[in-house]
């Protein structure tokens, strides 16, 4: 008797478990070796704490979330805005999918373009990269357009290197052990990635010339110029800042997500940025004067958030 009492409170423990995770809103992010996912735990642990439930999940990053949220599988995902508009208008990675039906929830902190290498590979430059084996980011990457254009700034296309998809810490670690070139890597910095491969290996970021930047900015209207500072990362040779392109990195939903949900989780992100605004360099640029910046239409739910706490008329 003793034993099927136990067997029942077990199965009453476990469902009660299960309910509180349905229960929970699931905020897709990205690997755990990047800065969305140090991103989304600091915001899901305030709110968490602030009494609305939150489940933070790693994915595979903003094209993944894209899906995802549409599919409802996560109720909120991580994106940069150049993912975001490709998705809501059925351009760059969406031009043969069409447009995806997505909302913006929240505008954060900007995202780099990190373009390295390791120190003594000879590559100076992008146009160095012909014939190399170099990371373009994760399969399916949304800003695959842009390094592709970048490349192709210097006649390079993907034809002419051998490209992998990794995500941060695989592409760092292959650099580290001689297995690529070079690397491109977009996040906000530092990167744990990277931080973890600088810890033993001496390593150079890659300027992108002011020409290069200019033909880049013109094209992406989502696109921003940026620098990555010296003595960001352990063993970074560069004595000088990295001019490089950003992205704001945002939260989104799928168009069909309830309003009243949003709406509590953005009130509640309001209200709780102190908790979680000293995390890292990345959660220090969320700010209420750029929360509400809407690259695409923002969800019923988080424009009715910003219009009670003043953000937006």
């Amino acid at each position: 008797m003793k034993k099927l009492l136990a067997i029942s409170l077990t199965l009453c423990l476990m469902l009660t478990a299960t309910a509180a995770l349905a229960d929970s809103l699931i905020f897709g992010t990205a690997a755990t070796s990047g800065t969305y996912y140090q991103v989304g735990a600091a915001i899901g642990t305030a709110v968490q704490n602030a009494g609305f439930s939150v489940n933070v999940i790693p994915t595979a990053g903003s094209n993944e979330n894209v899906a995802m949220v549409q599919s409802m599988d996560i109720d909120i995902g991580m994106g940069n805005s150049d993912a975001l508009y490709g998705a809501y208008h059925g351009e760059l990675t969406y031009k043969d999918a069409g447009p995806q039906a997505i909302s913006e929830v929240a505008a954060l902190y900007y995202s780099q373009m990190h373009i390295y290498t390791k120190e003594g590979s000879g590559i100076q430059s992008v146009a160095d990269m012909k014939g190399k084996k170099v990371c373009v980011g994760s399969q399916n990457t949304s800003w695959l357009y842009m390094v592709m254009d970048v490349l192709s700034y210097y006649g390079i296309t993907l034809e002419d290197i051998t490209p992998y998809y990794m995500n941060y810490a695989e592409a760092s670690e292959a650099l580290a052990n001689g297995d690529i070139d070079a690397a491109f890597q977009v996040g906000g910095y530092p990167l744990a990635g990277i931080q973890q491969f600088a810890a033993n290996s001496s390593f150079r970021f890659i300027s992108l010339p002011q020409d290069v930047m200019d033909s880049m900015l013109s094209k992406y209207s989502y696109a921003v110029p940026a620098t990555i500072p010296a003595g960001t990362y352990e063993n970074q040779a560069n004595t000088e800042d990295t001019t490089t392109l950003a992205y704001m990195t945002c939260l989104f939903t799928g168009a069909q997500a309830d309003e009243d949900m949003i709406y509590e989780f953005v009130k509640k992100m309001i209200e709780t940025l102190p908790a979680y605004q000293e995390t890292n360099v990345a959660t220090r640029q969320i700010s209420l004067d750029t929360i509400a910046t809407a690259f695409i239409p923002l969800h019923p739910g988080a424009e009715r958030a910003y219009r009670e706490a003043g953000l937006i008329d």
